[in-house]
């Protein structure tokens, strides 16, 4: 369906972001995941896609929301679908993930809060960004709800703002993701901007200056990796590569029915990957596999396991919606 109303490759655009998120966790950070060094090549290569990661499923979020974007007479209807899609698996699956840290410390990495409490009240593991997911979804629905910007000037000075609060602002504490959820609004708002406003992104000074944005930004992302200089997610630099990234692949990602299949599954696989990575590289570890092995191993497992979880969950309705956030 989303196929025939854009020309892009949507489905493989998710099933690549997938393979990126499911790599990095099984990297994971110094301290957990493959436990490789700085100077890894494992690591170069998952820190060099981290500004464009999450921010790319984001972007592919806006874009297909601006399809049936939502309106005052459904406003209601509309958060009701996104809290069912959202925050029912938010609390049942970092409930059961909690749990699970707490039975085997170190499996999924070093942190977890001492009060369970605190897991639904602040950023917690990945589930972080079903946090600020629904936080963007309550914002954006509710303007486009009583159509406040729906026409580009409008959204424009919304871009704008939200763009100088992704670079600026910072909540402390950050609760319920507030910070990441500001990060990421940029991009959100892109994406529905691509799918609102199409003329625009058809000029070739717009494809000029996308692809000039990218190489820059990549430039300086990698100038830093190579100088092992930290970038914070929401500066410039990380910002630029994410935004000029997104806008790149979504036109030159190929049709590929591998990606499509896996970019079907994308949100069960957000939702369960680590889950079954952190068995993988627990087994491949207790076996002494080399590096290679363990790596494609736990990437295999957190790709193929949420899809055979998602059937198995689907056949019930109960499970079905807190496991994988169907109705």
């Amino acid at each position: 369906m989303l196929q025939r109303r854009m020309s892009y490759n949507i489905n493989e655009l998710r099933g690549l972001a997938c393979f990126l998120l499911v790599a990095y966790h099984v990297v994971g950070v110094p301290g957990s995941g493959m436990q490789v060094g700085d100077d890894s090549w494992y690591r170069y290569v998952t820190s060099s896609f981290e500004p464009i990661r999450m921010p790319l499923f984001t972007f592919l979020s806006g874009l297909v929301y601006a399809f049936r974007p939502a309106t005052g007479d459904r406003l209601g209807a509309f958060y009701g679908k996104k809290l069912r899609r959202l925050l029912i698996p938010f609390v049942t699956i970092s409930t059961l993930f909690y749990l699970m840290q707490a039975m085997a410390p170190g499996a999924h990495g070093a942190y977890a809060p001492t009060e369970i409490w605190r897991i639904y009240v602040f950023s917690y593991a990945h589930f972080w960004y079903l946090q600020s997911l629904f936080l963007i979804f309550l914002l954006v629905g509710a303007l486009d709800g009583f159509a406040i910007t729906t026409r580009p000037l409008p959204f424009l000075a919304l871009f704008t703002v939200a763009l100088a609060a992704c670079l600026t602002l910072s909540v402390p504490d950050n609760p319920f993701s507030v910070n990441e959820a500001m990060i990421l609004l940029p991009h959100f708002l892109l994406g529905v901007a691509f799918t609102r406003f199409p003329d625009l992104f058809r000029r070739p000074e717009m494809i000029g200056l996308t692809v000039t944005g990218l190489v820059l930004g990549i430039a300086m992302h990698q100038t830093a990796l190579v100088d092992h200089r930290a970038m914070a997610w929401g500066s410039p630099v990380p910002v630029l590569c994410g935004m000029c990234g997104a806008m790149a692949l979504l036109r030159v990602m190929p049709s590929s029915a591998f990606f499509r299949r896996i970019g079907g599954h994308s949100y069960s696989i957000y939702l369960h990957h680590a889950f079954f990575t952190a068995g993988a590289r627990i087994l491949a570890q207790r076996l002494h596999l080399p590096d290679l092995a363990l790596f494609l191993a736990a990437l295999i497992a957190g790709i193929a396991g949420p899809m055979l979880l998602e059937a198995l969950a689907s056949q019930k309705p109960i499970t079905k919606v807190a496991l994988v956030g169907k109705v």
